[in-house]
């Protein structure tokens, strides 16, 4: 069985990164037995995305619904979700959402639709499950201890990392993220980051519920005939 995502993004480094996270996610923490299928994600820009009153947002939301729509008449047993995923950037998560969802869920009421939003921006993602890039792509190792995971500008910290080893190189997003992702504690991350732990349960919530085993019929064993002594 297929499951197919439909993400909708902002930027162009998203795509790729959020493609090959997913990816990740799927295989290496929910150990999921479907097939992923990740369509080529919806790109719009960030202040659109999160104004439900733009124009925009119900054009990309529309869109990827319709794609999603199309795949599962294809496939009538294939599962999907459209998942609009954002950075929160200075925004407060939960208000964020709560501004989201209410208008998401009327477009398409037939179709699952989810939102998730990385707390502050995506390379935060990164540094929560960075205990295994020690010496990765240029940075250093050991790596200084992090802390306050989705309180801080990750990708600061990441350039700030890169320079204390060779200071003209810095951090760029279109093409060290994707090098990190995939090097990056994925279960580490999600114990890190709420954020991160949100995406998980939101991809957790799709699979089926695991088969129950069968129930085996106990024969009734005729019983010994009591005498008295």
């Amino acid at each position: 069985m297929t499951f197919y995502l439909v993400p909708i993004v902002e930027g162009e480094t998203e795509v790729e990164c959020f493609e090959r996270l997913l990816h990740l996610v799927w295989e290496r923490i929910l150990n999921a037995a479907d097939r992923l299928q990740v369509v080529e994600p919806f790109r719009g820009k960030r202040g659109s995305l999160i104004d439900p009153t733009h124009p925009s947002f119900l054009q990309k939301i529309e869109e990827a619904s319709r794609t999603l729509a199309r795949l599962l008449r294809r496939d009538p047993s294939g599962r999907g979700l459209v998942l609009l995923l954002l950075d929160a950037e200075r925004d407060c998560v939960r208000q964020l959402v709560a501004t989201l969802l209410p208008a998401l869920r009327p477009i398409r009421p037939d179709l699952p639709i989810a939102c998730v939003l990385a707390k502050q921006m995506f390379e935060n993602w990164i540094v929560a499950g960075a205990s295994t890039l020690a010496g990765v792509n240029g940075l250093p190792n050991p790596l200084p201890r992090r802390h306050d995971f989705e309180g801080h500008n990750g990708a600061a910290w990441l350039d700030e990392q890169m320079r204390s080893q060779r200071p003209p190189r810095k951090y760029r997003k279109t093409i060290d993220a994707i090098v990190f992702v995939r090097a990056m504690d994925l279960r580490e991350c999600r114990e890190n980051s709420p954020s991160f732990n949100k995406l998980c349960r939101v991809l957790e919530g799709q699979l089926p519920p695991p088969d129950e085993p069968p129930t085996e019929e106990v024969t009734p064993q005729p019983q010994e005939e009591q005498t008295d002594a």
